[in-house]
């Protein structure tokens, strides 16, 4: 399975982080941690962008996460038009990672306020497309 598979719609087919995708598939969240400095990256990078260092190790993290700040979209790409409208959240998860992420349609909009405590999961709507979404904790 290469990378296309990540997101609504495909990314390119070649990277460096396909494995992110079979942690997603068990319900984790990935990450990747840098061999030589041992600072922890999320979303996962293949190259630390701190020492520029390409010996990385696989983890996991919590998806335990509170709201920073949300946008309802009204206007999407044609792709995602048919969704509309919906939100896209972020969110900090604990290590002061932050994520760019759509927030779950069960939420309504008078739910959705800055500091919210949420988590970050990994979904699978589709057999064809895998990705994160922030929901109620």
């Amino acid at each position: 399975m290469g990378f296309e598979k990540f997101g609504k719609e495909g990314y390119v087919s070649q990277t460096k982080i396909t494995p992110m995708l079979s942690y997603l598939k068990k319900n984790q969240l990935p990450a990747t941690v840098c061999q030589k400095c041992k600072r922890t990256w999320f979303p996962p990078r293949a190259d630390c962008p701190n020492c520029k260092s390409n010996i990385t190790e696989w983890t996991t993290i919590d998806g335990t996460c509170r709201l920073v700040t949300f946008t309802e979209v009204h206007f999407a790409p044609p792709q995602f038009q048919s969704d509309t409208p919906y939100f896209l959240g972020v969110a900090e998860l604990k290590g002061g990672f932050r994520v760019f992420a759509p927030i779950s349609g069960k939420i309504s909009r008078d739910m959705l306020k800055p500091g919210r405590q949420m988590v970050l999961r990994p979904t699978t709507p589709t057999a064809d497309h895998t990705y994160y979404l922030l929901e109620e904790l």
